[in-house]
């Protein structure tokens, strides 16, 4: 049996490579077959999970070691029907999170040896410009900016080599409050059960599990061991109604809050009047107008 590792040294302000020099040790140590498949620069995920596919054998296991972005990368190119593994290594690790996985490569590793498998539920998007999958979450607007003006930011480097990355989230969106200017959109369900029309949309998260940047629950009962996926909406307040609100959600109680919109379904549809920034699993894209983002839920199996 041969492990073959995709790995993002990158991630994480090199905590990717940081991981490989504590795992791969132990490997040789221990006699363990691997081949190591390291990404040098941004967007490689796909084709090296092209090249593993084509050299592995059925008893042969995937592990894929890097941030919440690389490994829904990786996921993109990874065939339903395909099990694989997952060692964290990334500044938020909201998908790790959600399953309680450990951060510790070594022990990580050990838990995978017992072949214990767990079927998830992830979300499956299409659009006429996007298609893929999300592990973690989808977000519109406020969301998908935060997102954009962290990963571009110098402040999320510096607070990560000394371990406090998610607050760079936090700041972040401090700023993009100010700035971020509401927007149109309606929402449905496949079954027509959930029909909603937001005209000062601020916020909007399609979520598979409770964590979003880096450890908030934006849905505290949201689970990826379940079909079901977590709509969170909030409207463009005065900023003298939305400052109360940050305690709240630091909190995980802002759901009791009537200004809060919370929906599930294992299907949406939504459609923007307006081009809007949209973040999936940490990558920034953008939604176009009068384009449906239709999602829907795919099961797949990780072994930990």
């Amino acid at each position: 049996m041969t492990y073959f590792i995709l790995a993002n040294p990158n991630s994480g302000a090199k905590k990717g490579a940081r991981t490989l020099e504590v795992l791969l040790p132990y490997l040789d140590k221990n006699s363990i077959n691997y081949q190591l498949f390291a990404t040098e620069k941004i967007g490689e995920e796909a084709n090296l999970i092209k090249e593993i596919l084509e050299q592995k054998e059925e008893t042969d296991h995937i592990i894929i070691i890097g941030g919440d972005g690389t490994i829904s990368l990786s996921i993109d190119a990874l065939p339903e029907n395909e099990a694989f593994s997952y060692i964290p290594a990334g500044s938020g690790n909201d998908f790790a999170r959600s399953l309680n996985l450990s951060l510790d490569p070594i022990e990580n590793f050990k838990s995978i040896e017992n072949k214990i498998s767990h079927d998830i539920f992830i979300i499956k998007y299409r659009s006429h410009q996007l298609n893929g999958y999300a592990l973690n979450n989808i977000g519109i607007g406020l969301d998908a900016q935060i997102v954009k003006s962290t990963n571009s930011s110098k402040l999320k480097i510096l607070l990560n080599k000394v371990k406090l990355g998610k607050f760079a989230y936090l700041l972040t969106a401090l700023h993009v409050l100010f700035t971020k200017k509401p927007f149109s959109i309606s929402v449905l369900s496949a079954d027509n059960q959930i029909k909603l029309k937001f005209d000062r949309a601020f916020l909007m998260t399609f979520t598979k599990h409770p964590y979003f940047g880096g450890g908030i629950r934006i849905s505290p009962d949201a689970s990826n061991l379940t079909e079901e996926i977590h709509l969170v909406e909030f409207d463009r307040h005065p900023l003298r109604k939305i400052f109360p609100l940050i305690p709240k959600v630091l909190q995980a109680v802002h759901l009791a809050d009537a200004r809060f919109v919370h929906q599930t379904s294992s299907t949406f549809i939504a459609t923007t009047e307006e081009n809007q920034p949209v973040q999936i699993d940490g990558e920034t894209h953008e939604i176009m107008a009068h384009d449906p983002l239709y999602l829907t839920t795919q099961k797949r199996t990780i072994i930990y």
